[in-house]
């Protein structure tokens, strides 16, 4: 029995012994974390963490500077510029430790705002996403070289606050807002980094279990991998801080170490890049010696160490470069069913390609993620886990990339990231907490079938849901079904209805050099035709005519003043000097006699012209009775009455257009919010495209003046029946003019010879626009440098907008388009993906049309209730294209109710 016993202790002693040689006392790596931090205290709003071996540190958070797919090469020098200052400011007995977290997290909107109908499909279509997200946070760490809290010295102390200080400001003078943790704020990051949770609100962990190939933690498996393996170090002989992929046969610059936001399976990685700081000359005293001791030895590995060591010496002394040590480690965390080895062999291969070996004895799991907490990385092995290099080459293997998150900004428009996840941005540029534009008239080109008409959609109805009044014209029916959702005005031009307005009818309060100057152009458009060219005696003439015709009705005339009088007799004296042979035996007696004479002639004419209302009816019996009068007064030849009175004949009375110009627009309009004048059934018509259009404009003039809230006017082709020499300052006027009233002005075109070909467009239209919008330019591709010149885009936009629609983030994601946008000079692209719901408000396909129309009027519901109902069954079908799941509609003839049969 005694035997029995003894044997089971034995073999449980034997149990316990192989339990504790694998995974440890719980009571030891209980000490292992206690023996970290001393305390973590607050200094004037700064967190300071105390570790138990006398270092002290402080934690700022920041976001990187480089935005991922920005295609700037400088920018990632930049980067690697700054944080070498950085080394050099904090220098010896200091260490950088910059931890970039990145996590996969699920898209929730969490705003807390009601929204209509469309704009709560969209979030609700994207909720659940899962995504990739990244913070960053550097820890600053002063050594103790005494390794013992108690020997505290005030004057590191006030060196340590005081260069931590100078690091934020070093950040905040390269544009990146860096703010330090305070007390509460370090002590959850550090409570985060032990559980590698950077995603719940609540942060709990427990199994803590430990073994040579990975760290078990409550739901979590992690690993940790040193990049560089100090014993072989196989780094690249050359090193920069970017590398090259190839998308549509263009050089795309990313990140050199991009890799780490996406490793396969990875729910959360936090990447260390610690940066030491030593005595430089010291340093150097132990290079030489190295140098040394490999010369004394001649062979060709050893010359070959020789001639390295001269040349960083050689680098260091005429570059005045920083020597530095440095550990890199990426602590990986994925799910307990997730396979380990692929992360590793992605690692292994991504890293290899680059000529980077990581690792492969991080045998030290524990004793790595310990020495990677927060202001802790002095426990790094100065033997196996440190190697030395130049600080710049050191920040080469930083992360610099940011993910992109939503603007700081008011007016939110929704777009995704190229990861497809929604971010807001400020579409004007002006109205986000950083001013991109001085003014926010836009310019879009996409080629047909890139996707315009469907994003210039969601622009303007997310611009309407954000009270933004909206004026469209349209020559192709993209906006009627938007327009109907909204409850807007939708006027579509007929021969029958035509768009009629009478600009001429006016108050004395509105007659400005504005309206002058619009009405001016109208008629010389009528006269002269949209391509005309009008000389400055005609442009004068017709701006003498305008302004005389309301003078007469708001004043009427009653006769010349003693002062206009005078004035007149100079210029018929004038005009006899200029005929010297007329009247040449005339006395002066009777040269006044006949000058007084002419004078009355000519103000009894004017007496005779009376302007009972205000309308182009009477402008035209006006101007045809003046004009003759005029030429005559001032003998101005070339002017040609008759081809005048013709061409304005066709908007009188009893002429082919006479309601265009003569009866008064529906006055509820300016109550409208949301307009659209559907014009195609004139955009062939030379005389009356242009017309019209410019009738529109200037009803967007008007509400722009009385309505206080934003307003936009979208002119979709038809800006080119304006495009014309005579309308370029008209143009620029109204743009020019928008800026100053909360206005918006957007030109939308798919026509590469439209701005080519029209110098009209560059000066008026695209100089006077802040804000560009491209989409998939790869038609173009070949004719692209032209494009480049015209909308002064750089080299580093062309990199963006080739990219277009050609990156690999198609995966797990419904149909989508791209666009480019320029705000000011800053420059992304955005995704255009929509629910259901939104596709069915916007589509012009015939037969989702119909299928639609079928559904309400079976139904005998809203257009909104038609769209719930329809996408319902859209979604219960199992179909995925729009068209197929419409023409099943409709060859049924009826609605399907699919969505409630699935539920029985």
């Amino acid at each position: 029995m005694v035997i029995y016993i003894l044997l089971f202790f034995v073999a449980a002693c034997i149990g316990m012994a192989i339990s504790v040689y694998a995974f440890g006392t719980g009571g030891k790596r209980k000490k292992i974390f206690q023996d970290i931090y001393f305390s973590v205290e607050e200094t004037d709003g700064i967190g300071v963490l105390y570790t138990k071996s006398g270092e002290y540190s402080a934690i700022l958070r920041m976001e990187n500077p480089v935005q991922k797919y920005s295609a700037n090469i400088d920018s990632y020098y930049e980067f690697t510029n700054l944080f070498t200052a950085i080394g050099q400011t904090l220098g010896e007995g200091y260490a950088i430790h910059k931890q970039d977290v990145i996590s996969r997290k699920e898209f929730k909107n969490e705003d807390g705002n009601k929204h209509e109908f469309l704009s709560e499909s969209y979030f609700r279509y994207f909720k659940g996403r899962v995504y990739t997200d990244s913070a960053t946070y550097i820890t600053i760490t002063q050594e103790s070289k005494k390794s013992r809290l108690l020997s505290f010295d005030n004057k590191k102390w006030r060196d340590f606050l005081v260069k931590i200080r100078k690091v934020q400001d070093q950040l905040k003078d390269a544009g990146i807002a860096a703010k330090f943790l305070n007390k509460q704020e370090a002590s959850e990051y550090i409570d985060r980094f032990f559980a590698m949770n950077f995603k719940n609100k609540v942060v709990s962990m427990s199994n803590f279990k430990v073994d040579e190939e990975s760290i078990d933690m409550g739901d979590k498996r992690c690993k940790v991998y040193s990049l560089v393996d100090v014993d072989c170090a196989n780094l690249p002989a050359a090193i920069r801080p970017f590398t090259n992929i190839e998308v549509n046969n263009t050089s795309m610059p990313v990140d050199l170490v991009s890799l780490v936001d996406n490793i396969p399976g990875a729910e959360v990685v936090v990447y260390n890049q610690i940066v030491y700081m030593p005595n430089q000359k010291r340093e150097l005293a132990l290079l030489d010696k190295k140098k040394n001791r490999h010369a004394s030895m001649p062979n060709p590995s050893n010359q070959m160490a020789v001639e390295d060591i001269k040349r960083v010496q050689e680098v260091v002394a005429r570059e005045n470069k920083q020597l530095v040590y440095t550990h890199y480690n990426l602590v990986v965390a994925v799910s307990p069913d997730t396979d380990l080895q692929k992360c590793t062999n992605h690692l292994e291969n991504s890293f290899g390609r680059m000529g980077i070996h990581i690792s492969k004895r991080a045998y030290n799991q524990l004793e790595l993620f310990v020495n990677s907490f927060p202001g802790n990385c002095y426990g790094m092995s100065d033997e196996y886990d440190r190697f030395l290099t130049l600080g710049d080459a050191a920040s080469c293997l930083m992360y610099k990339e940011k993910i992109q998150h939503s603007e700081d900004t008011p007016l939110k428009i929704y777009y995704t990231d190229r990861q497809g996840v929604p971010v807001a941005i400020d579409i004007t540029g002006k109205e986000g907490r950083n001013k991109l534009t001085d003014n926010s008239n836009f310019f879009c080109l996409g080629p047909s079938g890139s996707g315009k008409s469907f994003h210039m959609n969601s622009v303007v109805r997310q611009l309407w849901e954000q009270n933004t009044d909206v004026v469209m014209v349209d020559t192709g029916n993209s906006y009627e079904g938007l327009c109907e959702y909204v409850g807007g005005k939708y006027i579509s031009y007929t021969e029958e209805k035509p768009i009629t307005m009478n600009p001429f009818r006016i108050n004395r309060e509105e007659l400005n050099v504005e309206k002058t100057g619009f009405l001016k152009n109208l008629v010389l458009l009528i006269w002269k035709g949209s391509q005309g060219t009008v000389s400055k005696t005609e442009d004068r003439l017709i701006d003498q005519v305008i302004t005389e015709y309301y003078d007469t009705y708001f004043n009427g005339f009653t006769g010349f003043t003693p002062p206009q009088r005078e004035d007149l007799r100079k210029s018929l004296l004038i005009d006899d000097r200029n005929r010297p042979r007329q009247n040449a035996d005339e006395s002066e007696a009777q040269r006044d006699e006949r000058l007084e004479r002419t004078i009355n002639q000519i103000e009894q004419r004017r007496k005779e012209l009376n302007v009972e209302s205000l309308s182009f009816n009477t402008f035209y019996e006006f101007s045809v009775q003046r004009i003759p009068d005029i030429c005559s007064e001032n003998s101005i030849s070339g002017i040609d009455i008759s081809t005048y009175r013709y061409m304005m004949k066709d908007f009188y009375r009893g002429g082919n257009h006479d309601k265009t110009l003569n009866e008064n627009m529906d006055s509820s309009l300016f109550d409208e919010t949301f307009i659209v004048f559907e014009i195609d059934a004139i955009k062939d018509d030379p005389l009356l495209f242009p017309i019209v259009t410019l009738i529109i404009m200037d009803v967007f003039l008007q509400k722009m003046r009385i309505k206080k809230n934003r307003k936009v006017l979208v002119i979709e082709e038809a800006w080119k029946a304006i495009a014309s020499p005579l309308m370029a300052e008209y143009i620029k006027y109204l743009y020019k003019t928008a800026r100053k009233f909360w206005a918006s002005v957007g030109v939308v075109t798919q026509e590469i010879q439209d701005i080519i070909g029209s110098e009209i467009v560059k000066e008026a239209i695209i100089n006077n626009s802040d804000v560009v919008m491209l989409l998939d330019q790869s038609k173009f591709k070949e004719r692209f440098d032209t494009i480049k010149a015209i909308l002064g885009l750089t080299d580093v936009d062309c990199k963006k907008i080739f990219t277009i629609n050609r990156l690999e983030n198609k995966e797990g994601r419904s149909f989508f388009r791209e666009v480019f946008i320029r705000r000011g000079s800053t420059s992304n692209v955005y995704g255009v993906e929509e629910p259901h719901e939104c596709y069915m408000t916007y589509t012009t396909e015939r037969a989702e049309k119909e299928a639609l129309k079928l559904y309400k009027s079976e139904l005998q519901c809203s257009h909104q209730e038609a769209i719930e109902a329809y996408c319902r069954d859209w979604d219960a079908s199992g179909i995925s294209k729009s068209l197929p799941f419409a023409q099943k509609v409709n060859q049924v003839g009826h609605v399907l109710n699919l969505s409630t049969k699935n539920k029985k």
